[in-house]
């Protein structure tokens, strides 16, 4: 038996050239084509041409069976539905192997059939409404795991520790998911599993109707019969399902997660559900609503299933009569006992509200020979608590729904806790629970809970408002990024669709407080800005390394070089917005020490541990580990924080060296690092001007230049700066990684390798000079450039250099592999705008404007919608990279795309804050004429319109006219005042 072993990224022909060769003369060239093969010898295909846009149509076409049927069975045959422009009418033709074309005809109520699925399909994406709202058919084909699912996030800010605290949720488009409290731990259970589509336990805020003892409804199934509509609607914060039934019902589903106030539990999501009776008659309902709790011990699923079944047991809070104020699981270890689960029902009834008197703790005897779809044992619940988990719950409660009428029913799953900083007893569950009844006895008080909920993210997105004249864009920038900045800025990158591990909040995803800070300032929350950057500062240990990861206790100290260098940038940002040079000095604290020190030590620590002590020979900082690039781990024997502080301090006792000398060793230098110190030195020392330490800010200044001088005479390689400096081989082998000549290609016919950041951080650090910037860029479209964005790196063997570099387990295209990691190229947009403004040649000054405009366009999540079955990604949310041979935007949905795609916009809009003001700077498109936004500071307003002819115009070259109320600017700065006020700026760029 001869056996031959094929893959995808093998195969030499697709069912789509199949088809194209075989109707050749029926299929339009260019246009999409829907195929699959008849079977696995792959000679044969059938699909559908006339498509507007690609789409899974034959995959879907095929369910019905009559259609299926008519599809040959012969070796070689191929079939080919053909539907026309106006998608009225549809043939089909079949060719076998070695014949001529046949045209069958379909039978009538058979292409009827298809003809009604086909004018449905272009719609199957959904559509973005005019709140931006992503409006999803439950019944159709969903593009990607991460296409049709929403975040939710608390509120908590004015409250402990909201960092850590702040609840959120993922909810798929039938309200599937999971829900977390504070830092990772888990109220609604995450399901691991290789589809990423599954992300928590399938139990979880689902329900069933029951009327008459038959199942008449359940929400996880709505091509279910009976069911004549099904559509979702993700909102900012918030998810509404709605289902029309054809027996008279309405039924609407409305999930958030509840702002939190004082006693009440410190996390708890809330699922309204609505029920109309559109019909005639009275309906006597039952509902039963389903979920799985978290774990108390979610390590152990990894290891030992039954142990984290056997350290619990089932709990029930009830009334006096008996009723169910909540189920809540027991957990017998002290660590997860001060950690409590619920789940509370309150039905609302025509009587006031009541609790169910019915509840199920076991999954087994729930669901019995059934299935989740269709249970044994939901008709009467047992209300039996069972030994051991797991932490399934299931409760009951009947509805009267007179003709006309509706009933409403509120499911409110959290978690008591004593993270939350109220105080902790024994009666905490009984407290709280109660407290949370009483707040929604009233059936009106959900609805106050959702609109302080949907106020809030309002109110934060007031900060910058755009008005470009393109929809799409304005909704995005003005609803959907500036959530997706806000959610991250509370759980970092721990938590998404398929980001669901316990990821920790990491030091350098403080890049997120970059572009938060701007709207919680704007909406008169400096404090808050201040109390994160200090809880980040006291992660910094005493020599300026710092925990790379943190939840309440930080993790891995000084294993990642790049860490602390973030933090000087988030200061001096707030510092610069805020005009706070108070905060300065404030004490924090000190990282492993009960010791405190001023901010401004911290950062002046971080600036000699980076740029004196942890440095390699050519007086650039060490790699360590790996930097901002997880995947350039190169240094085998690296040295984490601790371990090179033990070896420094014993160097200089036996050397008799001073502190401040420079550690000796043979380790890899990072140059992404030294333009990271370079930006860093540059905003301290403007930091110790404000604060007038002006002796610090010379010798920062000082120290700023040299470390230039370092830059250019160690990093730049004629045609692009490298990205590692290499110190451990002695006869030269390999000196530098990215640039020609490093040796490091993995393409034959590449002089080099090449990385993306060294082109953005060069620029952004002011290290580059026009003559390199523009060799930069052509190096960059010779080889970073693809359709769908800029490579993070060219074909690279990093094996020739290390034995672990995990970019060696991505297939060429995907992640550190040549993917186009949305990230970086928005720190390569900034940087392009950046230049754009700063660099004498206008020529220059353009090209850099209009890449950076692409590589925007590249990005925005919006652009999904036009071809959603190729691109996959969530079309609200930006995702973190696109494969960069087919354009899939892969995810994971968290990354610091998003915050760096605010900040490439506000470079490109101009808005830099300054001591002195705003330095309005813009950089539009050449098309645009006119473009005005909204910026909102505190309680003042400043409308900016900026208007230009067409074409390439900046600030620099000084043909522009600035006015404030009416008032001309001749400096260029717009004075930044929180003065209660609304003004008028107006930037406009003669011809």
């Amino acid at each position: 038996m001869m056996l031959k072993f094929n893959t995808a990224r093998q195969a030499t022909a697709s069912a789509e050239d199949i088809l194209r060769q075989a109707f050749a003369d029926r299929i339009e060239a260019g246009r999409p084509l829907s195929a699959v093969f008849t079977d696995s010898q792959r000679c044969g295909a059938v699909g559908i041409a006339g498509l507007p846009l690609r789409l899974p149509a034959i995959q879907e076409l095929l369910k019905l069976p009559a259609v299926a049927a008519l599809v040959p069975v012969e070796a070689g045959a191929s079939a080919l539905f053909a539907v026309n422009g106006a998608g009225t009418e549809l043939a089909l033709y079949i060719r076998h192997a070695g014949r001529q074309e046949q045209a069958v005809v379909l039978p009538e109520a058979t292409a009827r059939q298809a003809l009604e699925l086909l004018q449905a399909a272009p719609g199957w994406a959904g559509t973005l409404n005019a709140k931006g709202e992503h409006v999803i058919d439950l019944r159709s084909p969903v593009p990607g795991p991460h296409f049709a699912v929403n975040l939710l996030l608390g509120n908590r800010l004015e409250f402990p520790h909201p960092l850590q605290t702040t609840p959120k949720s993922v909810v798929d488009r039938t309200g599937g998911g999971s829900f977390r409290s504070h830092a990772a731990t888990q109220v609604l259970a995450t399901r691991w599993d290789m589809r990423q589509e599954e992300n928590g336990f399938p139990a979880n805020r689902q329900f069933y109707l029951f009327e008459d003892g038959e199942q008449i409804f359940y929400s996880a199934d709505p091509g279910a019969e009976g069911i004549e509509s099904a559509v979702c609607r993700h909102s900012q914060n918030a998810t509404v399902i709605t289902y029309r039934m054809s027996c008279g019902l309405e039924i609407t589903r409305t999930i958030f997660i509840v702002p939190h106030s004082e006693g009440l539990p410190l996390a708890t999501e809330m699922q309204r559900i609505e029920i109309v009776n559109h019909g005639e008659g009275d309906r006597r309902l039952r509902l039963v609503y389903t979920g799985m709790f978290g774990s108390a011990a979610p390590g152990a699923l990894f290891e030992d299933v039954l142990y984290s079944n056997v350290i619990m047991q089932g709990g029930v809070l009830q009334d006096s009569t008996g009723a169910v104020a909540a189920v809540s699981p027991d957990y017998y270890p002290e660590g997860g006992r001060h950690d409590l689960r619920f789940h509370t029902m309150i039905v609302h009834g025509e009587d006031g509200p009541v609790l169910p008197r019915e509840y199920c703790v076991s999954y087994n005897e729930f669901v019995g020979t059934g299935s989740l779809h269709r249970p044994n044992g939901a008709l009467k619940l047992s209300s039996i608590l069972h030994r051991k988990g797991p932490g399934f719950f299931a409760v009951a409660g009947e509805l009267h729904v007179r003709a006309g009428a509706s009933a409403a029913v509120d499911q409110l799953t959290g978690l008591v806790s004593d993270k939350s900083g109220a105080a902790w007893n024994e009666t905490v569950l009984e407290e709280e629970v109660g407290a949370l009844i009483a707040r929604f006895a009233s059936r009106r008080s959900a609805e106050a809970a959702l609109a302080e909920s949907l106020g809030f993210v309002r109110d934060y997105a007031k900060f910058l408002q755009v008005s470009s004249g393109d929809d799409s864009f304005d909704l995005f920038v003005n609803r959907n990024l500036p959530f997706q900045v806000l959610y991250q800025s509370f759980v970092s990158r721990s938590f998404c669709q398929t980001q669901k591990g316990y990821r920790e909040i990491g030091f350098r995803e403080i890049q997120d407080l970059y572009a938060s800070m701007y709207y919680f300032v704007g909406m008169g929350r400096s404090g808050l800005v201040k109390s994160l950057l200090k809880e980040w500062t006291g992660m910094v240990f005493e020599l300026g390394y710092a925990y790379h990861n943190f939840f309440w206790a930080g993790k891995e100290p000084g294993k990642w070089s790049d860490d602390a260098l973030w933090l000087v940038q988030a200061v001096y940002r707030y510092v610069m917005l805020t005009g706070d040079v108070e905060f300065l000095d404030e004490p924090c604290g000190v990282a492993g020490q009960e010791a405190t020190r001023p901010v401004f030590g911290t950062l002046k620590a971080i600036i000699v541990y980076s740029g004196q002590i942890s440095i390699g020979r050519h007086g650039l900082p060490l790699l360590d580990f790996a930097d901002w690039n997880d995947c350039l781990k190169l240094d085998d024997t690296y040295l984490n924080g601790p371990a090179k502080e033990a070896l420094y301090r014993e160097q200089l006792q036996q050397t008799g060296g001073v502190f401040g000398d420079s550690l000796e060793s043979d380790y890899s230098e990072s140059v992404m690092n030294a333009f990271l110190l370079k930006v860093a030195v540059d905003e301290l020392s403007a930091l110790a001007v404000r604060k007038g330490e002006q002796e610090d800010a010379d010798d920062l200044k000082r120290f700023g230049v040299k470390l230039r001088e370092r830059i250019q005479e160690h990093a730049w390689k004629g045609n692009f700066f490298a990205r590692v400096l290499f110190n451990r081989y002695p006869d030269g082998e390999y000196t530098y990684l990215g640039a020609a000549g490093d040796g490091m290609s993995a393409d034959p016919a590449s002089d080099g390798s090449y990385f993306l950041n060294s082109f953005s951080w060069s620029i952004l650090a002011g290290c580059a000079d026009e003559a390199q910037i523009a060799v930069m860029l052509d190096t960059m479209k010779s080889h970073l450039m693809t359709p769908y964005g800029l490579k993070l790196v060219s074909p690279v063997a990093l094996g020739r250099v290390s034995t672990h570099t995990a970019s060696d387990e991505y297939f060429p295209g995907d992640r550190e592999n040549g993917g186009v990691f949305k990230h970086a190229c928005m720190m390569a947009a900034a940087a392009m705008f950046k230049g754009a403004k700063q660099v004498s040649d206008s020529a220059l000054a353009a090209e850099l404007s209009r890449l950076g405009y692409w590589l925007l366009d590249r990005i925005m999540p919006f652009k999904t919608m036009e071809d959603p079955f190729a691109i996959c990604g969530n079309p609200r949310f930006c995702t973190q990279y696109n494969n960069s041979e087919t354009g899939e935007n892969i995810g994971p949905m968290l990354s610091g795309t998003s915050t760096w795609l605010t900040l490439s916009l506000m470079e490109a809009l101009g808005i830099e804050y300054t001591e002195q003001g705003i330095a309005l700077s813009p950089i539009l498109r050449e098309e645009q004429t006119e473009f005005s936004y909204t910026l909102k500071l505190g309680s003042s307003s400043y409308r900016i319109r900026v208007r230009k002819p067409e074409g390439f115009h900046r600030m620099l070259d000084g043909t522009a006219r600035l006015t404030l109320d009416g008032r001309v600017l001749e400096d260029g700065m717009v004075p930044a005042a929180d003065d209660g006020f609304s003004h008028e700026v107006e930037l406009t760029f003669a011809g």
